[in-house]
Order: C-alpha cells, then sequence, then structure tokens
C-alpha cells in the first residue's frame, strides 16, 4: 500500500470563544430535576427506556414539577418510536442538553465579545465570480465582509443577511454574504463581522478562484463528527488544504452529529474552520440532521438556491429546493447533483417532487462543458456491510434508495455516485440493476457507485466484510479504516483515491496511508 509523506502536525485546534452559561432558575431548577431523576438510571438504561420513564413517569417522582414533566412530555411524545433503536449513543451531556431540548435552558453559541467564528465557504451556484461565506456571532447585527487581492488592502465589501434558529435553546445569529466580481486564478482575502460591534472583525481568510480548464480534486467525506474520532481526517484535510492539493470538500451526510445538542454544531464548525475558510464546504443532509426538521442544517449552510433568484415555484432547475436539501452544483468539467434521502422519521426518503427535479437537472446538462456527472447524497444504494444495506428493508434499506434513484442515473449517463451512512468503504463495479457492465473502467456505460460513510466518528466504523467470494459480483473493493476519498476531474478522467486518515495517537502514529484507487476513462 502507498504512503503519503507523514506529516502530522496535530488538528489545528479553533476553539472558538467560551459562551456564558444559563444561570437563570428556569434553567438551573431543571438541571437539578434532571439530575435527581439521572440517579435512577443505571448503565443499561437505554435512551427509549428513559424517554418513555421521562414521558410517562416524570410526574411520579416528588422532586419533578409540572412545567419540566409538561415540556419532556410535549418534545418525547413527537419522536416516533422507531427512532429509539441507535439512539444509545447520543453525546448529549445530561442534564445540560435534556434542559435545552425542552427550552428550560438556553445554549448560547459563542460569547458575547467573541470575534465571528465558525467560518466556511460554499459555492453559491454555477457562477464561478461568486463565493459565498457563512459564520456565526453571539447577537451581532450588522452582517458585512471585506475583501481584495490584498490582505493589506480589503476595498471590496459586501452586506449580506442575518438568520438565526431557536430549536433546542440554542441562542445565536447566523450571518451570511456573497462576494461577486470575482476574477478566476485569483487569491482573494477576506474579513467578515460587523464594524459596530465590540469585537468587529474575524481574521482575515484567503481562498483561491478557480481555473477555467483546471483538474480540480475534491476531498470526500461523510460521517464524520466533532469529536476525536475525525481527528485524523481533519488533520489530514488541514495539510492538503496548505499544501494546494484539494479545491474542495463534498461531506454527504451525517455532519457533526450533533444530534438535536446544538453546541456540538458550533463545536464542529469551528474544528473545520481551517478547511472551509479556505476551500468551499458542499453538503448534503444525513439522518443525523434530522432533528427538528433539519432546523440546524437548513439553517447552518449556504448551499446553491439560498442566493440565486428562483422563478418562484421551487423546486426549480435553478435553485433546487432552496434550503439546502437537494440543488446542483458544476466546477470546471463536473456537473454536479446534491440530493437529499433523507425523511422526517430517519429512513430513506426521496420524493415525487425531488425525482422529477433530478430529471429536469440532468436532461440539462451540457456535456461538451461539463463531460462528467456526479451524485452525492447520504444513504447507499449498493453496499453488503449492514442492515442498511439489505435488499428487503423497505425505506431503510439500499433496494429502496435503488428503486427510486437508479433509472434516473442511468438513463442519464451519470458517471458516479459517491454515498455514505454505512460506516466502511466499498467501490462497485460500473452496475445496474445489481448486475456488473463491465470489470473495468473504461468508458462504462453505467453508474459507479462508492460508499464512503468512513471519515470517523463515535459510533465507529463496521466490522469486516464478508469473505470475498461471499460479496456480490459488483463489489470491487471494501475497507471498513478510518479514512476519506480523494477524486480529481480533468477533462478525460475522473482518478478516484481512498485514503486511511492518520493516527495521530499511540505507540505507532503514521500518516495516511492510500488503500484504494481507480480511474474512469471515456
Amino acid at each position: 500500500m502507498n504512503r503519503l509523506p507523514l506529516l502530522l502536525v496535530g488538528v489545528v485546534a479553533v476553539l472558538g470563544s467560551t459562551p456564558a452559561p444559563d444561570t437563570s432558575e428556569k434553567c438551573t431548577s431543571c438541571e437539578a430535576q434532571i439530575s435527581q431523576l439521572q440517579e435512577t438510571w443505571t448503565n443499561e438504561t437505554t435512551v427509549a427506556e428513559i424517554l418513555e420513564e421521562m414521558q410517562n413517569n416524570c410526574k411520579a417522582y416528588p422532586f419533578m414539577k409540572q412545567q419540566v414533566c409538561d415540556k419532556l412530555a410535549e418534545v418525547f411524545v413527537q419522536i416516533p418510536p422507531a427512532l429509539f433503536e441507535g439512539m444509545d449513543d447520543l453525546a448529549w451531556p445530561i442534564p445540560e442538553a435534556v434542559c435545552a431540548l425542552v427550552q428550560q435552558c438556553h445554549v448560547d453559541c459563542c460569547a458575547a465579545d467573541a470575534v465571528p467564528e465558525q467560518v466556511h465557504l460554499s459555492l453559491a451556484g454555477k457562477d464561478r465570480s461568486q463565493m459565498a461565506v457563512t459564520w456565526v456571532t453571539l447577537n451581532a447585527s450588522a452582517t458585512v465582509v471585506e475583501y481584495g487581492i490584498s490582505a493589506d488592502n480589503l476595498n471590496m465589501r459586501s452586506e449580506g443577511t442575518i438568520d438565526t434558529y431557536h430549536a433546542s435553546g440554542w441562542v445565536g445569529t447566523i450571518h451570511r454574504a456573497l462576494m461577486t466580481g470575482l476574477h478566476p486564478s485569483t487569491t482573494y482575502y477576506y474579513r467578515v463581522g460587523d464594524p459596530d460591534a465590540s469585537a468587529p472583525w474575524s481574521e482575515t481568510f484567503h481562498f483561491t478562484t478557480f481555473t477555467p480548464g483546471q483538474t480540480v480534486t475534491y476531498a470526500v467525506l461523510a460521517d464524520m463528527d466533532f469529536g476525536t474520532a475525525s481527528d485524523g481526517t481533519v488533520n489530514d484535510l488541514i495539510n492538503l488544504v496548505d499544501a494546494g492539493s484539494i479545491q474542495a470538500v463534498i461531506h454527504s451526510g451525517d455532519i457533526s452529529y450533533a444530534d438535536g445538542y446544538e453546541p456540538h454544531w458550533d463545536v464542529y464548525f469551528n474544528k473545520i474552520q481551517p478547511i472551509a475558510s479556505r476551500i468551499p464546504y458542499m453538503v448534503t443532509p444525513g439522518n443525523h440532521e434530522f432533528w427538528f426538521n433539519f432546523t440546524s442544517y437548513k439553517h447552518r449552510f449556504s448551499m446553491p438556491g439560498m442566493f440565486e433568484p428562483s422563478d418562484g415555484k421551487l423546486p426549480d432547475t435553478t435553485s433546487g429546493s432552496g434550503d439546502n436539501m437537494f440543488y446542483s452544483w458544476e466546477v470546471e468539467y463536473v456537473h454536479f447533483l446534491a440530493a437529499d434521502s433523507e425523511s422526517l422519521i430517519d429512513t430513506a426518503y426521496f420524493s415525487t417532487t425531488e425525482i422529477e427535479w433530478m430529471h429536469k437537472d440532468l436532461a440539462m446538462v451540457v456535456r461538451e462543458k461539463t463531460p462528467w456527472v456526479v451524485s452525492h447524497f447520504h444513504r447507499p444504494s449498493y453496499c453488503s456491510d449492514d442492515h442498511a444495506c439489505l435488499q428487503d428493508e423497505g425505506h431503510g434499506g439500499a433496494n429502496y434508495v435503488q428503486t427510486m434513484t437508479e433509472e434516473v442515473f442511468y438513463k442519464n449517463k451519470v458517471d458516479l455516485v459517491l454515498m455514505g451512512h454505512v460506516h466502511s468503504y466499498q467501490r462497485t463495479y460500473p452496475v445496474y440493476n445489481n448486475t456488473p457492465t463491465a470489470f473495468d473502467y473504461s468508458s462504462p456505460t453505467a453508474p459507479v457507485y462508492i460508499l464512503q460513510g468512513a471519515s470517523g466518528n463515535r459510533e465507529g466504523n463496521k466490522g469486516s466484510y464478508p469473505p470475498d467470494d461471499e460479496l456480490p459480483a459488483w463489489s470491487a473493493a471494501t475497507h471498513t479504516e478510518v479514512g476519506y476519498g480523494l477524486l480529481t476531474a480533468s477533462a478525460d478522467k475522473l482518478d478516484w483515491k481512498f485514503y486511511q486518515s492518520s493516527i495521530l495517537t499511540g505507540e505507532n502514529p503514521s500518516g495516511p496511508i492510500l488503500l484504494d484507487e481507480m480511474t474512469i476513462t471515456r
């Protein structure tokens, strides 16, 4: 196996500011009550049992107040029983998270006097003269980005909008602005903030616009969390950004694993800021974003459709869903179709509206301009390492995803499909209807599917795959290490590599290791 040069610099810590705790009587009383209730639980108590007890038996405890019991019941009665499975690893700090969930406590994003944080770039649409930037403050009222071709002369300025939400007690202000008039192949410096705030400006960041006709490399992620499990992946991506080796990130769902505890979103965005403040960070939703009808996900990102004018009938072929859930984007030789595979109750789901939009979007691809078409979304349609891969699981399994999407991709000659959800890696041969159409990648007549849900999270990666002779004929390669993909697109080929992430701790730290590679050619 090939190794990249060992460069273990450690994850650059962008911790953000320290928010003030909620010391109100309502919050401290709730936390005291939940703490006492928590003492009745054991290590074997499941999340389902905890929620049932808090909903049905809360009032039986003399220390529980009527108001808190009612709030608990109001929230937990809305959680479908099917979601209890798999919830036992929620990284909630109890009692803080429970009291925030039921709106008895607020959780601030950051300190009142902190500089802007959680800065991340995204492509606002197909217009390469624009770049979107999003950041967070506690209560700044203005949204300004200053930018220019010199760090000492930020002579261009754009004012944007503010946004917020209040799910699970979160308090913060989300800012988004659009840098316009950008020239190709140019490095721009920028800072964001509110000139009238006590700490007005962020540090000065920089990014480089795309060069027409350039070969572009994308880091491909899915299922990556805010905690230490992703440290190796984040470390490697920071190194790749520093070296100019990647120009964008594609993250196909399960972003941060906040799971309803909003401060973990804040931690995650600060963790990836050294990457996302310098190259576009493009996302699609996963099942761990379903909380509060994907509210956090919809508000915290600025994907295509958030800035583009719509014909008033969403989804349209310009904006997609208009709320970050599904959209398309283009960079040089690739047209990307970013899809939403999720439902409100943590099952696989593609609406008829989305499927119709996918057909329309793909029908408008100009192959002379973008000869490659790549789709990315969360749930896999081809995999063989998990219950989510079973062919008879209805909305939970790969068969449903195949049923809804495979004809769209096959008829519209999609070249590559990137997926996550299952915490492992699997690459297919070109495949249609569970049958390989070839055992090489020269001018394939069907899409290649890559499951890459191995980027590092608290749930861990899946165990070993079945022996090779028991794998489906369409399966070309499998791995279970924590890692990330690199997709490089030029005019006549798509190069793919999957790396094991660096191991930063322990007796034998190592750099990234190349585990798998293939090239699709015309």
